[in-house]
């Protein structure tokens, strides 16, 4: 019976070489490749952190400056209102019957320096008393004592109003307090508050004698505050810097008092 020869192909070594060279990789190239891959991630994720980053700085300006604004929009209502004690004369007239300074630390007096914990600034805001008037049928009444406090502790800036002393710290200058209790009382809450900005990094307070009035025949000086914060959060560099100029009537600047550096250290 005929024997069927089947045709057999023969593959060479180098036949076998080519399929292997097709189907693998050497380790270097696999090296290579991650690597590439590595770098390429990276560059992806830093970019993707760059962009976050910089979203959440500017969220925090606008933030920012928005908290810096009505922090100090505050601050110019209550220094505007600052003033010395004031009786009512028979006449109906206002006299002054006893000085009130506005107490400012030599650290951030016509400077911007860095904030530290301090107190920076007091003074009060006190209505006028009104003696009795039998005549006219009038009664006696006691006028009202507030104080004002601005006080920095780590990077953080408070201002307050109260009408307690013994809610004000406890280095508060006491001619910032009532001139005469019989007449000028403490004890009055209403209206009392305290708000803080964050992120302070410095302060600046200004004095200058103004040079026009509204009030004729009154002198006036102009308190200019700047604030400085600064984000120690963010990897991006970003400050903020916003000032207010207050108009404080019936005073002059011999009457803004300044204590030296170091003083009113905040516990």
């Amino acid at each position: 019976m005929p024997v069927r020869l089947h045709n057999f192909k023969m593959t060479t070594i180098s036949d076998t070489k080519n399929i292997v060279g097709h189907k693998a990789f050497t380790l270097v190239e696999i090296l290579v490749a991650t690597s590439v891959l590595s770098l390429f991630m990276l560059s992806v994720f830093g970019i993707y952190e760059y962009s976050r980053s910089g979203f959440e700085t500017g969220s925090w300006r606008l933030q920012s400056q928005k908290s810096a604004q009505t922090f100090l929009m505050r601050l110019k209502d209550l220094l505007e209102r600052s003033n010395h004690a004031y009786a009512v004369a028979p006449s109906g007239d206002t006299q002054r019957v006893a000085d009130r300074p506005t107490v400012l630390n030599e650290a951030w007096f016509n400077q911007v320096a860095t904030a530290t914990n301090h107190g920076i600034l007091y003074f009060s805001i006190i209505s006028p008393y009104v003696p009795e008037q039998a005549d006219l049928g009038q009664t006696e009444r006691k006028g009202t004592w507030k104080g004002v406090g601005l006080d920095c502790k780590n990077k953080t800036l408070r201002l307050y109003m109260t009408g307690n002393w013994d809610d004000m710290p406890a280095h508060t200058p006491a001619d910032v307090g009532s001139p005469d209790l019989a007449r000028f009382e403490f004890g009055h809450t209403e209206g009392d508050f305290a708000i803080s900005l964050n992120d302070v990094a410095e302060i600046g307070i200004f004095a200058t004698q103004a040079t026009q009035t509204t009030d004729i025949g009154r002198p006036a000086i102009f308190l200019s505050v700047e604030l400085v914060l600064e984000n120690q959060r963010s990897r991006q560099k970003a400050r903020v810097t916003e000032r207010m100029t207050a108009s404080l009537v019936d005073r002059k600047l011999d009457e803004i008092r300044i204590a030296p550096a170091g003083s009113f250290p905040t516990p």
